[in-house]
C-alpha cells in the first residue's frame, strides 16, 4: 500500500504515468488522456498490450469498476472478461465469497491470494497481447457453468452497433460469456461512447446495464447514445 500510494503521488505530479503493476518514466511522446481528449481513440485501430492499455483513463475506469462492484453479492457466479476496466474491479471483489469465470490470466491472479474467491480460468489459446484466452475449447467448460451476472468492456461502444471490439477472437470470447449469463452489464468509460470498432460483442438487447463516468465529460452524441440505450430499456448509471 504504501508504494501504491508513492505512485499514485508520482502520477498525480505527472512524474510518471500508471501501467498494470506498476509506473513508467513519462516522455515527450507520452500522451495522458483526460477528460476533454480523446483518450483510447488510438486503440481501435492497434492490438495494444494490455500494460499499455492499463495506463489509460485510470481514474474513470477506477470510478466505474467501484460502482459495478457493488452489484456484485456473496454467493455469485460472476464472470469477468480480460478488459482493463474489470481488471480493475478486482481490488473491490477480494472480501467477498463469489466465484469468477474468466479468461484472463490478469483477473485470476489478482484472486490468487484470496481464500474465499473461487476462480474458474477458462482454457484455450493464450492471446499475448491481452494475457487472455481465446478459442472454441471455453465453450464446453462453460456449458457447465451458470454464471449469475457478466462484466465486460471493450474498446468502443454505439447504439448502432452496441459493444465492438478490434479483434475478432476477443468479441468471441465476450459472446461466449454472454450466452452463458442471466444479467450482462458494460463498463464503458466516456472515451469509448459513441466510437465502433470492426467486430460485435453485444447489442442493447443483450445488455442489462451501463456503466459509465460522468455526464460533465460527455458531448451531445455521446448523450444522445446513452439516450437511445435507455430509450430501449436499459439502464444508465454514472459512477462520478
Amino acid at each position: 500500500m504504501t508504494i501504491h500510494r508513492d505512485l499514485r503521488e508520482l502520477a498525480e505530479n505527472g512524474e510518471v504515468s500508471r501501467v498494470y503493476g506498476g509506473a513508467k518514466a513519462i516522455t515527450r511522446q507520452d500522451a495522458a488522456p483526460g477528460p476533454s481528449t480523446d483518450g483510447g481513440a488510438a486503440l481501435l485501430h492497434m492490438d495494444v498490450p494490455i500494460e499499455e492499455r492499463f495506463e489509460y483513463s485510470i481514474e474513470f475506469k477506477q470510478s466505474i469498476a467501484a460502482k459495478a462492484a457493488e452489484l456484485v453479492e456473496d454467493g455469485d457466479v460472476i464472470a469477468m472478461d480480460p478488459s482493463t476496466t474489470t481488471l480493475h474491479m478486482c481490488s473491490y471483489l477480494k472480501d467477498k465469497n463469489i466465484s469468477v469465470v474468466t479468461p484472463s490470466l490478469s483477473v485470476a491472479l489478482q484472486f490468487s491470494n484470496t481464500k474465499n474467491v473461487q476462480v474458474i480460468l477458462l482454457g484455450g489459446n493464450l492471446r499475448k497481447s491481452s494475457l487472455s484466452v481465446v478459442g472454441t475449447q471455453m465453450n464446453e467448460m462453460l456449458d457447465w457453468i451458470v454464471i449469475s451476472k457478466c462484466f465486460l468492456s471493450s474498446h468502443a461502444f454505439s447504439f448502432e452497433c452496441g459493444l465492438t471490439d478490434f479483434t475478432m477472437d476477443e468479441s468471441q470470447v465476450k459472446r461466449n460469456l454472454i450466452a452463458s449469463s442471466k444479467n450482462v452489464y458494460v463498463l464503458v468509460d466516456h472515451t469509448k461512447i459513441g466510437r465502433e470498432a470492426s467486430y460485435v460483442a453485444c447489442n442493447y438487447r443483450n445488455i442489462d446495464t451501463v456503466f459509465t463516468d460522468s455526464e460533465k465529460y460527455m458531448d451531445e452524441r455521446q448523450m444522445e447514445c446513452l439516450k437511445k440505450y435507455e430509450e430501449a430499456g436499459v439502464k444508465v448509471v454514472f459512477s462520478m
